[in-house]
């Protein structure tokens, strides 16, 4: 079931990454899943987080181990506020990694239809710092909603995250105005530093 695309659904009705993605984050974070199942009655699922640090501690260790910048402070707090745009047509990732972000620093607005984050940011192309789109969509495919973004606004940043990188995909990319290609299972600590990264260059950009 943690299988990226495994699915019981039908066609177009789920692709099979909700819990592959959970299963990164546990992951990410050091934590287990137990899962209990019985046909009928119904499943659960039991995540283990190990203990967190006292917050002193916390704060000590980030400011010895943090990948800082010139200034002196990590891309996530130069960053921090930056306003972000979150496209994917699961309702589900995009609630999750709006909550991620947000307590990143950053302002998340996201949107499970292309075609209404395109309206949105044409009424107002400079009410956003970055972009991140899923590939894999119905009705448009997230390299042409990086397509459309760089006809609108040609220095806003884009970030692709796709389940499936063809050499093709890793081709048009670049050209569509794409500055980072993510592979989807991976996405989650790698779209935040991704963020970090393309967020901070517009900040140096506009300094």
């Amino acid at each position: 079931m943690f299988e990226p695309f495994f699915t019981t659904k039908a066609v177009d009705k789920g692709t099979g990454l909700g819990l592959s993605v959970v299963y990164g984050i546990a992951q990410a974070h050091e934590a287990g899943i137990e899962v209990r199942s019985t046909p009928g009655e119904g499943t659960a699922f039991v995540i283990r987080f190990t203990a967190a640090e006292p917050p002193a501690a916390l704060a000590t260790a980030n400011n010895e181990h943090a990948g800082d910048t010139d200034a002196g402070e990590p891309l996530a707090l130069q960053s921090e506020g930056k306003r972000i745009l979150y496209v994917d047509d699961e309702e589900s990732i995009v609630s999750l990694m709006t909550r991620l972000l947000e307590r990143r620093g950053y302002r998340v607005t996201g949107y499970t239809e292309p075609r209404k984050a395109l309206e949105v940011v044409r009424a107002n192309p400079c009410q956003f710092d970055l972009a991140v789109t899923d590939y894999n969509m119905p009705g448009m495919s997230g390299l042409e909603v990086a397509r459309t973004l760089r006809e609108i606004r040609t220095d806003l940043p884009v970030i692709l995250i796709s389940g499936y990188i063809t050499e093709e995909l890793q081709r048009e990319a670049p050209a569509a105005g794409v500055r980072e290609l993510i592979f989807k299972t991976n996405a989650v600590e790698e779209v935040c530093d991704a963020v970090a990264r393309c967020a901070n260059a517009q900040t140096v950009v506009a300094q």
